[in-house]
């Protein structure tokens, strides 16, 4: 029993290798590593010195949650800030499990039986292990301390600092959940979004954030039409208003136009009214007459609140599950790997023909992108459709 706890335990410490497995920078991987190792072994003391089952059930909590962030968190500052509540959860279970003597029984033998599980829930579903992982190491470090499984440490007088670390370990893991909630494009559990389509299908979506651009949009539309594409352009207010000529070729070659927000910038998405979406379809109606059923938040950054704003206006937010990140560089080659890696059948991709409404910004490492990808695209049986055809949703309401 305290082996194959102990491996359980194990196995959550491996939890961001699990989640990692198919990142390329190894620099991630084992600096996420090593904050659960410190964190880990910082918290097995505090657990072996006071041993309340309390520390160990909210150590399995931690991890629990943990396990289920982990798949939906693209490797980032977060993953690292994540794995600290991961090391102080599994330490604390550690604490409670083995008390004073954890690394003199076998501790080989444990890790080996964590190892194993690992390696077989990968096996078996390698999207989803990390979150199995965070489960069933979880479930044992919540029966450790409920069921007070393991050996008994020496009780002592709990202090205000100690009772912190747990308390501390649950609240960040919660803030965390928050912050990936609220950035993430595919998770929905801050608001309904489509972060895709029909899996089974041999369509993909090409979207298009920040426009209108004087130079760029329409040599985006250009290339679009030459290999009988659509895409769909999701166009900020305030450019709008500037070039509403660009805007409207757009529309007439066929394209999907979207709602992007009015100012496009870091902190009206907070505001729980959130005006920017009204404002930004008054001046759609205004100036091309259209009234768009589709919305993309800023940044990709949402609310629930939002997320009611646009449900009451009977809009649809959209996310995406392929980015190149093509605002942060000039490699043209690079943004079109970067897709082509993450596309598969109903996919939405994101790229930019503008940068945060300036209608002049030079996006050009998009139109040199753009063939690469729709190349790429061709030669895997895919073709770009709007967002109506691949969410068989309709673009535009009755009124705004």
């Amino acid at each position: 029993m305290v082996l194959t706890l102990r491996g359980l335990a194990t196995t959550a410490v491996l939890l961001p290798l699990a989640a990692l497995a198919d990142d390329r920078s190894v620099g991630v991987v084992l600096t996420t590593l090593v904050a659960v190792g410190v964190a880990a072994g910082a918290a097995a003391l505090v657990g072996r010195r006071v041993g309340r089952p309390v520390f160990a059930a909210a150590g399995g909590f931690v991890v629990v949650v943990a396990g289920w962030l982990l798949p939906q968190l693209a490797p980032s500052p977060i993953t690292w800030l994540l794995a600290l509540p991961i090391g102080v959860a599994v330490g604390l279970g550690a604490g409670r499990l083995t008390a004073a003597d954890w690394a003199t029984r076998w501790p080989g033998v444990g890790a080996l039986v964590g190892v194993a599980e690992l390696v077989v829930l990968v096996g078996v579903d390698g999207t989803h292990a990390p979150a199995w992982c965070g489960a069933t190491s979880g479930a044992a470090m919540v029966a450790i301390g409920v069921l007070g499984l393991g050996d008994r440490a020496e009780r002592r007088r709990t202090g205000v600092a100690l009772r912190l670390v747990p308390v501390g370990a649950v609240v960040l893991t919660l803030v965390v959940g928050c912050w990936i909630g609220g950035n993430s494009p595919t998770a929905t559990w801050f608001g309904d979004q489509e972060s895709h389509g029909d899996r089974h299908g041999d369509e993909v979506a090409i979207t298009f954030d920040d426009g209108p651009n004087v130079p760029n949009s329409r040599r985006v539309a250009r290339i679009l039409d030459e290999h009988g594409a659509t895409g769909s352009f999701f166009l900020v207010g305030k450019a709008l208003e500037r070039r509403p000529d660009v805007a409207r070729d757009l529309i007439d070659d066929g394209h999907v136009l979207g709602n992007h927000s009015f100012h496009h910038d870091g902190w009206r998405w907070l505001d729980p009214r959130y005006p920017e979406l009204q404002r930004t379809q008054d001046v759609f109606e205004r100036t091309l007459g259209v009234c768009p059923t589709f919305f993309r938040a800023p940044h990709g950054q949402h609310t629930p609140f939002m997320a009611r704003v646009v449900e009451d206006h009977g809009m649809t937010m959209v996310g995406w599950e392929a980015s190149a990140g093509d605002w942060a560089t000039s490699d043209a080659r690079l943004v079109a790997k970067r897709i082509l890696d993450k596309v598969e059948p109903g996919s939405i991709i994101l790229l930019h023909d503008g940068l945060d409404g300036d209608v002049t910004a030079d996006r050009s490492v998009v139109v040199r992108a753009l063939p690469l990808i729709l190349d790429g695209l061709e030669h895997r049986g895919l073709h770009s459709v709007g967002l109506d055809r691949l969410l068989g949703r309709r673009p535009y309401g009755d009124h705004c």
